[in-house]
């Protein structure tokens, strides 16, 4: 589990994917469509809310999920 602390204040827990996870999104098209929709399923914030993040906040959340798959 990590966690990822915006700007806003707000602490956003990711934890860490699992096989499922991987499988859950295989068929969806488009890589950074598939990259919301893991980030989502990982820290429970909904696409739309992922969405209306700033992009220098969302860079923080690729980076916690980076170090997952790397």
């Amino acid at each position: 589990m990590k966690e990822i602390k915006l700007s806003d204040g707000r602490v956003i827990k990711m934890r860490s994917p699992k096989v499922r996870d991987i499988r859950a999104i295989d068929k969806i098209e488009g890589e950074s469509e598939k990259e919301i929709t893991l980030i989502s399923n990982l820290t429970g914030l909904s696409i739309a809310e992922l969405d209306d993040l700033d992009l220098k906040e969302y860079k923080k959340l690729q980076d916690a999920l980076a170090g997952f798959l790397s």
